[in-house]
C-alpha cells in the first residue's frame, strides 16, 4: 500500500492521524504522519486492518473501531495498573 493510498483510506474511515494510531496501536500520530509521507512504510498488518475496515460497511468499520478502541483502553488499564 501506498503512502498516498494509506492516507486516502484513513481520510475515506473519517479517521485523524491520531484515531489509526490509536487503532493500529501505534505511539501517536507521528508514526501515521511519517507512513503518509512516505518516511515509514506501514507494516502488512496495519495495512490488512486499514484496508479490511475500508472494505466493511460503514456502520460495521465504524463499531469494529469502536471494538478495538475499548479493547486498547483495557489494555492500557491494565498496563498502568502493573506498574503500580
Amino acid at each position: 500500500m501506498s503512502s498516498a493510498k494509506f492516507k486516502a483510506t484513513r481520510e475515506k474511515l473519517g479517521l485523524t492521524q491520531e484515531e489509526v494510531a490509536q487503532v493500529l496501536g501505534f505511539s501517536g500520530k507521528t508514526a501515521i504522519s511519517n507512513i503518509e509521507t512516505g518516511v515509514r512504510s506501514p507494516s502488512k498488518l496495519a495495512m490488512a486492518v486499514l484496508e479490511v475496515l475500508a472494505e466493511l460497511p460503514k456502520k460495521d468499520s465504524q463499531r469494529f473501531i469502536e471494538l478495538l478502541q475499548k479493547q486498547i483502553a483495557k489494555e492500557r488499564k491494565a498496563s498502568v495498573a502493573k506498574k503500580s
